[in-house]
């Protein structure tokens, strides 16, 4: 059996490290089971300060010579949304003009910025640079019950921009009660506006609850509930939006 665990002056010398940054714990969004977020209002945790790389921090960190030994950047948000990083632009050129081939991934809840900004970063790195958007209904209503504070049409627009311009998008839907007969209808809204591949996966954050409470910032509350569907062999896969045979395995889950 061949070992997971790579050495990494081995990695290094072949220029196939691969690197995974959270480089913000802001965020715009309100996800009430999100690891930052205080389920009692939708607030920020107290305990998470809020800080963000600077791009001149992130120059220090990787020079150019060491940026060159790395072939990925997974740039996630974790604790916040990566474009919510008043550098992340110039991070990302920084990375994709100082090398020949390393590709950048950013996740994000996509409802921040404009399409003329997500245009120009697609026309920056084109394949280089692929976007994970975060997808969870066909209607703002439907949408914004779990991402809350976000807007569905921003989303959408941000994406098509992007995609446009020559950047890969790929889309990431958790799945929960209030949507989870919508699967094939969301796989159809993203792949209009550019969007390549979707991901469905179910929460993990309910635990042994059916029913997860929160109260938003409107004082009011409210309540997510479990996906009902336990379909294993389809949560976590990667479906490609433009494969007629992954569209209807979509289709047959959304209306079993």
């Amino acid at each position: 059996m061949t070992s997971l665990i790579q050495n990494y002056n081995t990695l290094y010398d072949s220029s196939k490290l691969r690197m995974w940054l959270d480089l913000s714990t802001y965020c715009n969004a309100k996800c009430p089971q999100c690891h930052r977020t205080n389920a009692d209002g939708l607030g920020k945790v107290d305990w998470l300060p809020l800080v963000q790389w600077t791009y001149d921090q992130f120059v220090k960190m990787f020079s150019v010579k060491h940026l060159q030994r790395i072939e990925h950047f997974d740039i996630c948000g974790t604790w916040g949304d990566p474009i919510m990083n008043k550098d992340i632009f110039k991070i990302v050129e920084y990375i994709i003009k100082n090398t020949e081939n390393t590709t950048v991934l950013l996740n994000t809840n996509g409802s921040f910025r404009n399409d003329n900004w997500w245009w120009e970063l697609g026309l920056l790195g084109k394949e280089r640079i692929k976007v994970m958007w975060a997808v969870e209904g066909v209607t703002q209503e439907q949408h914004s019950l779990y991402r809350q504070n976000t807007n569905l049409h921003t989303v959408l627009s941000n994406m098509e921009s992007f995609s446009l311009a020559g950047g890969i998008s790929e889309i990431f839907t958790v799945v929960f009660k209030h949507n989870e007969n919508h699967l094939f209808e969301i796989a159809k809204l993203v792949k209009q506006h550019g969007g390549r591949c979707i991901m469905f996966i179910q929460s993990n954050r309910f635990y042994n609850n059916m029913k997860f409470d929160f109260i938003n910032e409107l004082g009011e509350s409210k309540v997510l509930e479990r996906a009902e569907k336990q379909n294993n062999s389809f949560y976590g896969y990667t479906f490609n939006l433009h494969n007629t045979e992954h569209l209807e395995r979509i289709k047959n889950e959304s209306i079993k």
